[in-house]
């Protein structure tokens, strides 16, 4: 038994490894020396290691993990040759032969900008470049169309230099990103739909409190963290951590609805994300300073529900809802205790209380009640007249009176811009004179600019993983504001030229006008163009300056301006297809579940030229489609989208248009579109083109001998002075369109109308 054991124990020892070929095929043991003991005492062996197949899950994870890194490292590199400022540093640190993982560690730590935080988008995979990219190029080349340089006088700028987005220019070819879905190597934004999110259970649905951590999963607690952080990106480092308790009078502070703080900053965040500086009449530094502080100084109750009403829209949760399982309620019982906040006051000559007539306003003109958004909007500029906002202040002033004055500006260019945009939605003179100075906007603040904007959902942030998603953006929201600002001011004096009584319309002048346009397009910020920044506010002013040249040239359609190369028709076909591409890149980006409120204004616009043009050369049927879908995906956050549709069906039905997407849509085809429309007593009915007579033409065939030539759907809505009648007509500049087929073969645009 001895002898047996010990011939067991005689192969113990140490163990080889990997084992030579020839000891291998004698199953003889080997000492894993080169050569072996057993092959050197042979002649004519020769000793070899071949290198195992198999290996062991520790040497497999971390050949894995090497894999990985050098696909990261190397779609940094990629990402940094396509970019502008980047391109030559790495070619030359790779002709250097430096490693890569020294470039991509410097790529990773340097700095393009001052200070610490960078002022451009930062794309670090490349495959999210390119899927960015394949969204907003359709966008860029439908504006490019609209541009006319010998009208703007000015070079398009350069758009490459200091800019860490390079365009399509300095990349291969990349087939586009179909709307259907974006597959495995395309952008990881993930589009959330009008019910919560399955992974979402219904403790983290209904309570936002971030207290009793140690009872919640450990996706409830992802969940709280990304909204933690979401909200300390957009509303700042005080907000997004606070434990409950650190705010144990916060009921009864600044709204009657709630005393759930996480819930409230969470609607907050989701306002100055995705509504946020379109309009807005408040400083939002000033007001979430005061609102923490619980200072009424530049924050009220008032202000707060009106932010919250308007937020609402935003969020698919039930607390957002005054009846939890019906969308169409969302931010209704702040919006009523605002209104009777409101209707409490004695006197509404108060900053705050302009500020929260706008969001308002705005918030009604979401919901499709625009005769309430008007009477809120002119409340807001009116008070903001009576109270001499749009004066500067003294020079030298003191630091209190300088915040002071910031807030006063913001609030007056608020108030002001919301009034231009619903003047030149519905053909009006706006409430405030043509030629008064007006007070300086808001200065532009560097760490301000600077401050990232993310994407925030009821999740928190749907860029993972967080803390730092591989796509950041500069907010740039001074320089947005401002830029905003600039264009209303042309808007103003366009609504002038257009709708004054006194004055003389003529071919002439609107072009001058038009040109005022051009030059504010070329003259906008690198920063804000598109392809350098995607914000939803960047889209958002582009989308707004191709719908306010839509609506300048849209009466004069079946017009021709004598002695100008510019055709309204075209014009406006091209600013309606510059709408659509730029609707649809935000939809590939962000969904229009999230949209600012006049987004589906101009969806409508925009659809409207398309019929026309589809009625009369059979073209834009796409765009037509797309612009169906769009409000019908607007729905779950637009009351207004739902009657655009019905203004669609009429116009359709009501223009004859054979052959158009209605006739293949389920919802309209069995409305009877007589009575589709109709005017209300209760309503001024701006919206409203089913008007049994009216002394304007509002159809799209030929002019007939002695009928008004002017092209205005919506028939109570303004429109512009201008003496039709024939020796008028050309004495102002003006002849009526006659040979449209000759046109049309020319291929000078195909916004037919006859």
């Amino acid at each position: 038994m001895d002898e047996v054991n010990s011939k067991r124990r005689r192969g113990l020892g140490a163990v080889t490894a990997n084992a030579c070929t020839e000891c291998r095929k004698k199953r003889a043991k080997c000492d894993g020396e080169v050569p072996c003991g057993r092959c050197s005492s042979q002649k004519g062996v020769e000793c070899r290691y071949e290198i195992p197949i198999r290996q062991s899950k520790e040497n497999m994870r971390a050949e894995i993990e090497n894999l990985r890194k050098e696909q990261k490292h190397s779609e940094r590199i990629l990402a940094a040759l396509a970019s502008d400022d980047r391109t030559e540093q790495v070619l030359t640190q790779l002709r250097n032969g430096e490693k890569i993982e020294s470039i991509t560690e410097q790529l990773e730590t340097s700095n393009p900008s001052e200070g610490n935080e960078p002022k451009t988008t930062i794309i670090k995979r490349y495959s999210e470049h390119r899927a960015i990219d394949n969204a907003i190029e359709p966008s860029r080349r439908a504006e490019a169309l609209t541009r006319h340089p010998e009208l703007s006088k000015r070079e398009p700028k350069d758009e490459s230099p200091g800019i860490i987005w390079p365009g399509r220019q300095h990349m291969n070819h990349i087939p586009s990103v179909s709307s259907e879905g974006h597959g495995d190597d395309m952008m990881s934004w993930q589009s959330d739909h009008a019910q919560p999110d399955h992974h979402e259970s219904a403790s983290t649905t209904n309570s936002w409190h971030r207290g009793s951590v140690a009872s919640q999963s450990a996706s409830e607690n992802a969940t709280l963290s990304a909204r933690g952080r979401g909200q300390e990106k957009i509303l700042g480092p005080k907000f997004g951590h606070q434990k409950d308790d650190d705010t144990p009078n916060f009921s009864g502070i600044w709204t009657a609805v709630t005393s759930d703080k996480a819930f409230v900053e969470h609607i907050m965040t989701l306002y100055f994300c995705w509504e946020y500086p379109t309009f807005a009449s408040l400083s939002k530094e000033h007001f979430l300073e005061d609102f923490e502080a619980g200072n009424p100084r530049h924050c009220s109750p008032l202000l707060v529900n009106s932010i919250l009403a308007l937020g609402c829209r935003f969020s698919s949760q039930p607390k957002a809802r005054a009846i939890p399982d019906d969308s169409n309620t969302a931010g209704d019982h702040f919006f009523a205790e605002a209104l009777r906040l409101l209707n409490a006051q004695s006197d509404r000559h108060q900053l705050t209380t302009i500020q929260a007539l706008g969001l308002m306003s705005i918030r009604e003109a979401s919901c499709g009640r625009s005769s309430e958004s008007l009477f809120l909007s002119g409340q807001s500029i009116r008070l903001a007249i009576e109270m001499g906002l749009h004066k500067d202040c003294e020079e030298d002033e003191s630091d209190q009176e300088k915040i002071e004055h910031a807030v006063r500006s913001a609030t007056f260019w608020g108030a002001f811009s919301l009034d231009q945009a619903w003047s030149l939605s519905i053909g009006r003179l706006p409430h405030f004179s043509q030629d008064t100075k007006l007070v300086t906007k808001p200065e532009i603040i560097e760490h301000v600019e600077a401050t990232y904007w993310v994407p925030y959902t009821d999740d928190g942030n749907y860029l993972r993983p967080l803390p730092d998603p591989s796509c950041q953006q500069p907010s740039n929201v001074r320089s947005v504001y401002k830029t905003f600002c600039e264009l209303s001011e042309i808007i103003h004096q366009s609504l002038y030229t257009m709708y004054q009584p006194s004055g003389t319309l003529t071919s002439k002048r609107l072009i001058q006008r038009y040109t005022e346009y051009l030059q504010w397009y070329e003259s906008i910020p690198t920063t804000l163009r598109l392809g350098f920044n995607f914000t939803p506010s960047v889209l958002f002013a582009h989308m707004y300056y191709h719908f306010a040249i839509l609506l300048l040239f849209r009466p004069f359609i079946k017009l021709d301006l004598i002695g100008s190369g510019v055709s309204p028709r075209d014009v406006c076909n091209q600013a309606a297809n510059a709408i659509s591409a730029l609707v649809n890149s935000y939809s590939q980006l962000y969904t229009l579940r999230r949209t600012p409120s006049f987004v589906p204004y101009f969806v409508l616009t925009a659809s409207i030229t398309h019929i026309v043009t589809f009625g009369s050369l059979n073209l834009e049927q796409d765009r037509l489609r797309q612009g169906i879908d769009d409000l019908k995906e607007m729905r779950g956050c637009h009351g207004f989208a739902t009657r655009a549709l019905d203004i669609l069906h009429y116009l359709i039905r009501h223009w004859e248009i054979k052959g158009s997407p209605d006739d293949d849509d389920e919802e309209g085809k069995f409305k009877d579109y007589k009575k589709l429309c109709r005017p209300k007593t209760t309503s001024m009915n701006q919206f409203c083109p089913n008007i049994e007579s009216v002394g304007i033409i509002n159809g799209i065939g030929p002019v007939s001998l002695g009928e008004n030539p002017l092209f205005w759907p919506f028939p109570l809505q303004g429109r512009p002075i201008l003496d039709v009648a024939a020796d008028k007509l050309e004495e102002a500049g003006f002849k009526i369109l006659e040979d449209h087929r000759r046109r049309s073969r020319e291929g000078r645009g195909c916004f037919e109308v006859g």
